[in-house]
This record gives structure tokens, C-alpha cells and sequence, in this order.
């Protein structure tokens, strides 16, 4: 009978061990944003997936990445302590947010046509007011229109969408005209630019791609991936994940 009891005693043990060890995952979250991070098949890709893995491996880190919708992991990101997410764009406004590891990769933002529309000519932002821009609810982009004067009221200007991989469909039905997106988008394993072509560089928005940690994410976790981060940076392995999109922009 005590050995039983012993038995019982050491699977109920094994039990509790292996559930404790998957509530430490880290909890990563990330937005389905070819070629940065995206499902293939059963598996999640992307040259920023790979970075943030490299950083985690590097960390000796457990952790679990899962893709959900923006507005969803920016939210999460920002009410839950200890979750990471990728790829963010660091802007003003989120400067305070949130606990900043990167960056990752550059970030060049132009507005894009379909081919062919040689009636949509954009040379400035006020060019812009004219046709309807696609944008992602609570995107760095949405945020910057906006504040440039851009809405959505009565659908002028601005169409607002749950997710980017709406976007390119979108263009090319002719429901929005413009779309602002990363030249990076292009790279392999991106998105297929054949049928469109960038009109206006927004050169205000150019910036960098992150890693952020919820602000109220203890100092030792943050420091601890920022590290192993930084590890990936001085031993190259960095640069050679990021080398394609880096070819775009002249690096």
C-alpha cells in the first residue's frame, strides 16, 4: 500500500511539475504581417519570429508565440505583465507603453497603388486626402493619419480594418485606393507586390521595428531577453536573419 501511495504521490508530483513549467512559457504574441511573422502550415514564420526566437534561445527562455489579430496582442500586451509581442513600431506615443527591446529591423512606410490607377498621383500628404487609405485599427499608420487630419466619418479618407492581410484584396477591388505599407512587405516570403507599386515614401514615419514587454514586466525578465537579444546582435546571427529586408534598403 506504501508503495502505491508513493507512486500516486510521485505522478501527482510529475503532474504538477510539468504544468508549472508550461505556465512559465512566456507568452509571446505577434499579428499574422508577412514576411515578419505569419502561419505556414502548422508553424509560425517570419524574419522577426526568427529573430525574437534567436534572442529567446539565446535567454534559455521557455515560450509559447501565438498569432493573433492587432488590435487583440496590443491590447493584451499593454493589460498583461510579463507578455511579449513583435513587431511593433516605436513611435512617440508608444515611447511609454511599454519596456523597448531592439531594434530588430529598419522600417520604411510608403503609400502604394494598384497598378495601373494612373489616376491616383500622390507627390504629397495632402495629395493623399483625395482617395481612400486602408488601414489597420489602432496601427502606428492609423495613428499617424489621423493625426494628420485623416478620418474615417462617413467613410472619407480613411477605411479602417481588423487585420493587414485585408488590405492588398481590398486595393485591388478598388475599394480603397492606397494602401501605406512597409517597403520590406515586398522581400521574399512576403507579399506579392507584381500588381502594385509605391506612389509617396511617408518619410515621417520611418522608424524601426521591436520587441515590447508590458511596462509593469519585472526588470530581471526584461534585461534578461534584452541580453540574449543583444547577443544575437554582436554575434551576427542578427544581421543574416535580417539581410533580405536589409538588401531593400541599401544595408
Amino acid at each position: 500500500m506504501g508503495i502505491w501511495i508513493g507512486r500516486l504521490a510521485a505522478c501527482c508530483g510529475l503532474v504538477m511539475a510539468c504544468h508549472a513549467a508550461q505556465a512559465a512559457a512566456l507568452s509571446v504574441l505577434a499579428e499574422e504581417n508577412l514576411p515578419f511573422s505569419y502561419r505556414q502550415d502548422a508553424s509560425i514564420q517570419g524574419y522577426c519570429t526568427e529573430a525574437v526566437r534567436a534572442a529567446l534561445d539565446v535567454a534559455r527562455l521557455p515560450y509559447q508565440i501565438d498569432i493573433q489579430p492587432w488590435a487583440r496582442i496590443y491590447t493584451t500586451t499593454l493589460s498583461k505583465p510579463g507578455t511579449l509581442m513583435f513587431p511593433i513600431a516605436r513611435t512617440p506615443e508608444r515611447e511609454n507603453k511599454f519596456k523597448w527591446i531592439g531594434p530588430l529591423v529598419a522600417n520604411r512606410i510608403a503609400l502604394f497603388r494598384k497598378k495601373g490607377r494612373s489616376d491616383v498621383v500622390v507627390h504629397s500628404l495632402d495629395d493623399a486626402r483625395r482617395y481612400r487609405i486602408g488601414v489597420v485599427n489602432m496601427d502606428f499608420r492609423e495613428e499617424y493619419l489621423r493625426r494628420k487630419g485623416f478620418s474615417d466619418v462617413d467613410g472619407k479618407s480613411l477605411m479602417v480594418v481588423s487585420s493587414s492581410d485585408l488590405l492588398l484584396p481590398m486595393l485591388h477591388a478598388g475599394r480603397i485606393d492606397l494602401v501605406p505599407l512597409g517597403l520590406a512587405k515586398c522581400a521574399p516570403h512576403g507579399l506579392d507586390c507584381s500588381g502594385i507599386e509605391p506612389v509617396y515614401v511617408l518619410g515621417e514615419l520611418e522608424s524601426a521595428l521591436y520587441m515590447v514587454f508590458n511596462r509593469d514586466t519585472s526588470d530581471a525578465l526584461v534585461q534578461k531577453v534584452r541580453e540574449g537579444f543583444e547577443q544575437t546582435r554582436r554575434n551576427g546571427s542578427l544581421a543574416r536573419i535580417m539581410a533580405p529586408l536589409n538588401r531593400i534598403y541599401g544595408r
